[in-house]
């Protein structure tokens, strides 16, 4: 009887192999949680960008219904959006038609020829717009 417990008392604990496997076991799992909400981030930051990239274009829509309405033609709208050479000239034409906010993130981030916001720096995109000729009509297009 005195040795049944005595094994007893041995085989109470983990061995070292049973720890080292369940620590690894944790970490795999810790891995696949950790890139799955990374991936969930830069996915809900392209989304992000992809809605920015529609809020322009309805922008854009919006400023050459109206710059063409009443007295102003389509040509003289045409001649006005080429004009504006630069991206930010272009993001100027269309202050009216966004809220402040959004002009001003995407001011502070822009360049001449790239209008960016926080959401497209980090992943790595820009927005142009398109050139405007009796072929097409001008769109907001996302470069990544």
């Amino acid at each position: 009887m005195n040795q049944q417990s005595n094994l007893k008392a041995t085989n109470s604990g983990f061995s070292l192999v049973e720890l080292l496997l369940s620590v690894a076991i944790i970490g795999i799992m810790s891995a696949l949680i950790i890139s799955s909400v990374s991936n969930a981030a830069r996915d809900s930051r392209t989304v992000i960008a992809r809605q920015q990239q529609v809020v322009l274009q309805q922008a854009l829509n919006a400023w050459i219904s109206a710059a063409s309405s009443g007295t102003n033609s389509m040509a003289s709208t045409q001649t006005a959006y080429g004009n504006a050479g630069t991206a930010t000239a272009k993001l100027a034409l269309l202050r009216d038609y966004l809220q402040d906010s959004t002009y001003a993130q995407f001011l502070s981030n822009s360049t001449t020829t790239q209008i960016r916001s926080d959401a497209m720096i980090s992943i790595g995109a820009y927005l142009t717009f398109s050139t405007w000729n009796a072929t097409n009509y001008p769109t907001v297009q996302m470069i990544q």
